[in-house]
């Protein structure tokens, strides 16, 4: 076999291609779309964490075109379908994308708000749900709408982002630990 053959088979293997894996066993699947997939995000960081993705190879925003908003809307409406029928409350979630996102194929968390999850467990688990990082949904749409692309941003500032203090997503708490946001968080929990 080729060395290129070879390396795609071994790249395939890797951890980053555990969503597009997932993406092609129908066992993940929650509910589809002609466009779209559902799954649960294996790793959740919140009580409720999905994933949306398409089913058109697209890794990253910034490969994203205005002939992708259609998609982005399959996806956003794919994702509100999934929470109305587990009878969640939809004012509970966010829907966006992390700007580089170490896993391949784009998709769009479907994440609620407690961000109370044993698998929490980094610093940046808070800052890429909780800070720009994150590009809601609606933001993304308008990006692209206005500009035709998403503009790229630089690796020194996404990581300033990613280093940066943790922010509580329902108050002006701030603090440098994770520990400390978690214990926090508790107190938001029934909000």
């Amino acid at each position: 076999m080729s060395g290129k053959g070879q390396k795609n088979r071994s790249e395939r293997k890797d951890w980053q291609y555990q969503l597009v894996r997932e993406l092609a066993d129908e066992k993940y699947h929650l509910k589809s779309s002609c466009k779209s997939i559902v799954i649960r995000d294996s790793f959740p960081k919140a009580r409720n964490h999905f994933l949306v993705l398409p089913r058109k190879e697209i890794n990253t925003l910034h490969e994203l075109t205005l002939s992708d908003i259609d998609l982005l809307e399959d996806m956003y409406q794919l994702g509100r379908s999934v929470i109305k029928e587990k009878g969640l409350d939809e004012s509970q979630f966010n829907f966006g994308y992390h700007l580089y996102p170490h896993m391949k194929r784009l998709h769009l968390h479907v994440i609620s708000k407690d961000y109370d999850s044993p698998c929490l467990k980094r610093r940046h688990h808070w800052t890429i749900f909780n800070s720009e990082i994150f590009q809601t949904h609606e933001a993304v749409l308008k990006e692209l709408k206005e500009n035709g692309r998403i503009r790229q941003r630089s690796y020194a500032y996404v990581q300033a982002l990613r280093e940066g203090p943790l922010n509580c997503n329902s108050c002006s708490f701030t603090t440098d630990e994770l520990n400390s946001m978690k214990e926090h968080i508790t107190i938001h929990l029934n909000d």
